[in-house]
């Protein structure tokens, strides 16, 4: 028997970032499918009103928001949704200390493969991931 199928809603408004997560699932973690793939804020709510995901994974900086408004509305619409920031900050960037509170795990765009399937099955299981370094009590 195989693992539980994990859908993914990935939003980042980089193209070049949401081709290469999504290669990267498909090519070593054929149980984790990305049920969607979008590219600002407004776009989230809208697909998350369409589609069930199980985890959204995020870039903090799109267009059309501010990921500290943003989180909070997420997540009192969606409390069972489970949030993975994905970010080219590291955590000394005050936008990142603040939304702590409100996700799961944190990766960067630096991540390996390895990494983004580590995070995404340990925050399904439910428990927290934040990569090396990168410290929840800040």
């Amino acid at each position: 028997m195989g693992k539980k199928t994990i859908k993914i809603l990935l939003a980042n408004d980089h193209i070049l970032l949401l081709n290469g997560i999504s290669s990267i699932f498909e090519k070593h973690a054929p149980h984790i499918k990305i049920i969607g793939e979008v590219e600002n804020f407004i776009e989230v709510l809208n697909m998350l009103s369409h589609k069930k995901a199980d985890i959204l994974m995020i870039d903090d900086i799109m267009p059309f928001g501010d990921i500290l408004t943003f989180l909070p509305i997420v997540k009192e619409q969606y409390p069972e949704l489970k949030i993975i920031i994905n970010s080219m900050c590291d955590n000394s960037v005050s936008h990142v200390k603040k939304t702590i509170e409100f996700v799961d795990g944190w990766v960067g765009f630096y991540s390996n493969e390895y990494e983004f399937i580590e995070a995404v099955e340990t925050v399904y299981s439910g428990r927290h991931y934040f990569i090396k370094g990168f410290k929840k009590d800040v």
